[in-house]
């Protein structure tokens, strides 16, 4: 009998996003589990899909959510909308707040949020998960010295770097703090050297893998819209990376999931 593949956790997807492209969910969980994903964290960036991530969670077993404030809002969230992420961070499924984080990369018409604002939403978005005792999943681009400021300055609270994209010194401010930091398939590009640097640095213990799904499909999947089941891809490629082997390197990661996210055993 042929051994079952090594469980991971893709700690991070917009699996709202996947069935909105047309992807049946119960096919793409289907698809995750035969890759030996057993567990998957579904990401919001605001209050509309953190709504879809939670009706996606209540609906399948092994599928639990974030409920987020991303910079592209640009504006810190009102009372009520602060009331709701609340309420979202109290569900039993709901197992951190997120995305939040800065994002430098200023793009017309995508993101034009000035950075001080941007630094006042995140320490904001720190102090909400204090409060509701929830980890934080933290989005960065460019912005790798103001976002320590931050985090350094603000509560303490248990954050995932997702989508790590810093080279190895980054990596190991990371570790300093003990962050964990979640790579996707962006790290099996080739003109990823820089960031396949950083991977390098991370301790086991503080090492993610995820999707971003459907974005950042890994090699050999790239060109096609990513899902969770392509974590493996992405963890095989670390594990080679790193001179581990599959085996070990999702077992790591899966024990690091689980304890970011307090997940339970699947």
């Amino acid at each position: 009998m042929a051994e079952p593949p090594p469980a991971l956790v893709d700690a991070h997807c917009h699996l709202d996003e996947v069935v909105r492209r047309g992807e049946p969910a119960d096919r793409v969980l289907a698809r995750a589990r035969a890759s030996g994903v057993l567990q998957v964290v579904s990401s919001g960036d605001g209050l509309e899909d953190s709504e879809r991530a939670r009706e996606l969670a209540e609906q399948f077993e092994g599928v639990f959510f974030t409920a987020g404030w991303h910079p592209v809002r640009g504006a810190l969230p009102g009372a009520g909308e602060r009331r709701r992420l609340g309420r979202l961070l109290a569900h039993p499924k709901a197992v951190a707040l997120g995305e939040v984080g800065l994002d430098y990369l200023l793009r017309p018409g995508y993101l034009e949020t000035p950075p001080e604002l941007q630094r006042r939403i995140f320490a904001s978005m720190l102090e909400l998960a204090a409060e509701a005792g929830k980890p934080v999943v933290v989005h960065q681009r460019e912005a790798e010295a103001d976002l320590l400021r931050v985090l350094d300055a603000g509560p303490r609270v248990a954050a995932v770097l997702h989508c790590f994209s810093g080279g190895p010194e980054f990596a190991r401010e990371a570790a300093a703090r003990g962050l964990y930091c979640s790579f996707a398939g962006n790290v099996t590009f080739k003109s990823a050297s820089r960031l396949q640097a950083g991977a390098r640095e991370v301790p086991s213990e503080l090492l993610l893998v995820e999707t971003d799904a459907p974005f950042l499909a890994p090699e050999p999947h790239r060109g096609r819209p990513s899902e969770p089941a392509m974590v493996r891809a992405t963890a095989q490629w670390l594990a080679v990376l790193r001179g581990d082997c599959l085996r070990s390197l999702a077992g790591a990661t899966t024990a690091n999931a689980r304890r970011a996210f307090g997940l339970p055993p699947a």
